[in-house]
């Protein structure tokens, strides 16, 4: 099942609590070098266009800036794409860079496929992000974020279903959704005005 027929078919966990797990032992794995694997013909293609952009008016010196610049992107993107969760007994665990996060399942509150749009080259794009909800000690709620972009579909369909829900809505959620809604366009609308105070004070003392 695609990513996007996921998302739709399981729409109701967004504000249904987690019941239990079924399985012990279902894993998913998020694989950056095999994504990138799977379409080397692409990225040699781009990189075969960015070099020869770099040969026009070739400079060593931005050259190997540039390349620099190509290989940090790189080693970024597999860094902060790869992933692993894991259900064991008692515990939800979750490694990825420098995280390392066990949950109990009795502080776990959902676990949904969440849609994250966007705009890539400049035309409407969505990326499909699994997100874990869960309660810290004081009992506030919690969320965490990983993208599901190098990830199995067959392997997210069977994580996902792994968890039972309950058939009830938790307006506790929702709330929390809305507020969550909130900061977000807050955050934009913040992001617009640095924007445009940035460019005021820049602008005047280029020209």
């Amino acid at each position: 099942m695609k990513l996007k027929d996921l998302y739709i078919a399981n729409a109701e966990r967004r504000y249904s609590a987690v019941k239990k797990i079924i399985k012990e032992n279902i894993t998913l794995e998020t694989k950056p070098l095999t994504k990138a694997r799977d379409y080397i013909v692409a990225i040699l293609l781009v990189l075969t266009i960015v070099i020869a952009f770099l040969m026009v008016g070739f400079n060593i010196k931005y050259f190997l800036i540039s390349f620099a610049l190509i290989f940090g992107f790189f080693l970024l993107f597999i860094f902060g794409n790869k992933a692993k969760i894991q259900c064991d007994k008692n515990t939800l665990n979750i490694n990825q860079g420098f995280q390392r996060l066990n949950i109990p399942y009795k502080n776990l509150r959902n676990v949904y496929i969440g849609r994250v749009s966007g705009l890539f080259f400049f035309l409407p794009a969505f990326n499909y992000n699994l997100v874990i909800r869960y309660e810290d000690n004081f009992s506030f709620l919690r969320e965490l974020e990983f993208s599901l972009l190098c990830a199995n579909e067959k392997e997210v369909e069977a994580f996902i279903n792994n968890f039972e829900i309950e058939q009830k809505i938790e307006e506790r959620y929702i709330q929390y959704e809305k507020k969550k809604n909130i900061r977000k366009i807050l955050g934009v609308i913040f992001s617009i005005v640095l924007f445009i105070l940035v460019a005021l004070y820049v602008i005047p003392r280029v020209s």
